[in-house]
């Protein structure tokens, strides 16, 4: 049975355990802007794994994200990642911070996410395509729009919160 998405990814992006009966889906193959191989750097052992990189963007207001997955498009899996672009600060070329050549690193609030590509042209698609995402996302909301997504991220907390 296909893994059911869960809600309970953390605002900053990070993924979290859930026990949320919100289901949210897979990735649709039309809100799919870029995906590939790319290697990812591993919160706590640091090491690079290799990971099929999604970044999608759907019909607002859905955000877009950037998912991670052990397998190529095997989009019924949980992702490893689920990083919501209306967090994201910075997605720049990171080789100086990570001493990898072609890396890149997308920045939301509690972390910095670490990527490395096999070449500059890819990493360069990579940065300019979830930089175009990630403005996409930062376009002026309605009241109504800015109340929902407030509610969202209440209801978010209160889900970690009482994960922990």
């Amino acid at each position: 049975r296909p893994y059911q998405y869960h809600s309970s990814t953390s605002a900053t992006g990070t993924s979290m355990p859930s026990s949320s009966t919100s289901a949210a889906p897979p990735p649709r193959r039309e809100d799919i802007r870029k995906e590939g191989w790319a290697w990812k750097e591993s919160l706590f052992l640091r090491q690079y794994r290799k990971r099929w990189l999604v970044l999608t963007c759907p019909p607002h207001p859905q955000p877009s994200r950037l998912l991670t997955f052990s397998k190529k498009q095997d989009y019924s899996a949980r992702p490893t990642e689920d990083i919501d672009l209306r967090q994201c600060g910075t997605v720049k070329s990171a080789d100086d911070l990570t001493n990898k050549p072609f890396s890149f690193t997308v920045q939301v609030p509690d972390r910095n996410f670490f990527l490395a590509v096999d070449n500059d042209a890819d990493r360069n698609e990579w940065v300019a395509a979830i930089g175009r995402a990630t403005t996409e996302n930062r376009r002026v909301r309605s009241y109504s729009e800015e109340v929902e997504y407030q509610e969202q991220q209440a209801r978010l907390a209160a889900a970690r919160a009482a994960g922990d």
